[in-house]
């Protein structure tokens, strides 16, 4: 899908325009269809309970794969969200393990914790947003991993610092590398497709009711067209787990940053 415009608004307006393109759809959809419907069905209703049980039928069916397609996004959300928090905590620890080294070795360590946590904030979460996974943050902690892997431990306690900082070192890029892949995580076309096909069969189904008050099939059609667009903005709005307003924050990084490394220095 190509459709990532709609996570530049705010999700009052992502809903007000995916339920209100439904509802206006189906109720047009109605009445362009209602004479031909007429002629079809004889303005009669004696059909109308053959077309319940298909109704019913696909909409139960259409009903359980909304579902579950809406419990997977967010249950991909609530991992990717894990895995950033995972990753904070993992830098936060490194950072204070690096408090076992002596100058000036701590001071250059910490000052590159300290650069890539603000790399992070300031240009790799911006860049997510549009979908994009960069890779700066790799060379800064590419280049500690050297550092860090250059000093020659001179007593027994700064080998068991070197090899808790090791230890935390291999955490923060393995759940890095976890985020960077989650960049661009999102339900494939072939679902996005199931999801609009079968909202359209279920509004069409519903056409094929004979009532003759016209308001009232208007204001039922409206009503099942408004619930479908609801579920069909809550998939949208927790897909793309780092875009649009409901997403996953960098707060996690700032609140490391800010209780954690600025305790050290700027």
């Amino acid at each position: 899908m190509t459709f990532y415009w709609i996570y530049d608004l705010s999700n009052w307006a992502l809903c007000t325009l995916i339920v209100g393109t439904f509802l206006g759809l189906s109720v047009a959809g109605l009445f362009m269809s209602r004479p031909a419907a007429r002629r079809f069905l004889q303005s009669s209703p004696r059909h109308n309970d053959i077309v319940g049980y298909f109704f019913a039928g696909i909409g139960v069916f259409y009903g359980l794969a909304l579902g579950l397609i809406a419990v997977a996004t967010w249950d991909d959300y609530t991992q990717i969200d894990g895995v950033v928090t995972t990753e904070a905590a993992a830098v936060a620890r490194l950072y204070r393990d690096l408090d076992g080294y002596p100058q000036p070795f701590r001071e250059r360590f910490e000052r590159i914790m300290r650069e890539y946590a603000r790399l992070v904030i300031d240009r790799e979460w911006p860049a997510h947003k549009r979908g994009v996974a960069l890779e700066d943050g790799d060379f800064l902690l590419d280049h500690l991993e050297n550092e860090v892997m250059s000093f020659e431990p001179a007593s027994e306690r700064e080998k068991i610092v070197q090899a808790e900082v090791v230890r935390s070192l291999d955490t923060v890029l393995e759940q890095r590398r976890l985020r960077l892949q989650a960049v661009t995580t999102g339900l494939p076309a072939a679902l996005w497709s199931v999801v609009l096909f079968g909202a359209l069969l279920n509004v069409g189904i519903s056409y094929l009711f004979w009532i003759e008050n016209v308001g009232l099939h208007a204001a039922l059609v409206a009503i099942m067209a408004a619930f479908i667009g609801l579920l069909v903005f809550l998939t949208a709005a927790m897909d793309n787990p780092f875009r649009g307003e409901f997403s996953v924050s960098s707060q996690a990084f700032q609140t490391i940053f800010d209780n954690v490394m600025c305790q050290g220095g700027t």
